[in-house]
């Protein structure tokens, strides 16, 4: 699974792709130009791709693009057009969204909604009741450097806590996070068993490529 978002990532316009992870067995999976040793004690990936990337030596305008690694069936294109948007000068934070597909989804905890307003996202969901303008969060993040390191030097907002959504951290600080469509044929995030055993039924089929 880590492997197809790996590979859908190479892919990219990106100069350097990168694994990040706490974990010896991941580590080993990749070559070693391609991975990146961080601490087990991070709250959020947000804060564990802040200690990958500030090893490069990066300026505060460039852009790092956080592609979770449960997310096999993301398309190159979703990589590439959040790049492309977070590298407009007056914007510092960029996520990813899809059509919710049933009010199920509405429901489900495990499925993150995000209202989003003229391009913006307003608000961030676990469950919500609310029809109009929301949508499925996807688990993709674009950052300026310089919001990034200002993101790990904040502390975990109260919603951030409450919901346990790294997202609000950014908002409760004043950052203005800008959402985009995602272009993807398939948007599962594989955060449960359940959807691990969609992905593997998705997995044998050769349509989602």
């Amino acid at each position: 699974m880590i492997n197809w978002t790996f590979e859908a990532a190479l892919k990219t316009s990106a100069d350097i792709v990168q694994v990040a992870t706490d974990s010896e067995k991941i580590f080993n999976l990749f070559p070693s130009a391609n991975t990146v040793m961080t601490s087990s004690n991070h709250l959020s990936g947000t804060d564990r791709v802040y200690e990958a990337v500030s090893k490069i030596g990066l300026n505060d305008d460039d852009v790092i693009v956080n592609v979770q690694g449960d997310e096999p069936f993301i398309s190159p294109k979703d990589i590439n057009n959040i790049f492309n948007l977070i590298s407009k000068e007056e914007i510092s934070m960029a996520t990813l969204y899809s059509d919710s597909t049933s009010v199920s989804d509405l429901q489900d905890s495990n499925k993150v909604k995000i209202l989003v307003n003229n391009g913006i996202a307003s608000n961030f969901f676990r469950e919500t009741s609310l029809k109009d303008n929301i949508y499925i969060h996807q688990g993709v993040y674009a950052f300026k450097y310089g919001t990034l390191k200002n993101f790990v030097s904040w502390e975990p907002s109260d919603n951030e806590k409450k919901y346990k959504l790294e997202q609000f951290r950014a908002i409760d600080n004043g950052i203005k996070i800008n959402a985009i469509k995602s272009v993807s044929k398939i948007h599962l995030g594989v955060d449960t068993e359940e959807d691990l055993k969609k992905a593997n039924e998705i997995a044998k089929e050769d349509s989602y490529k």
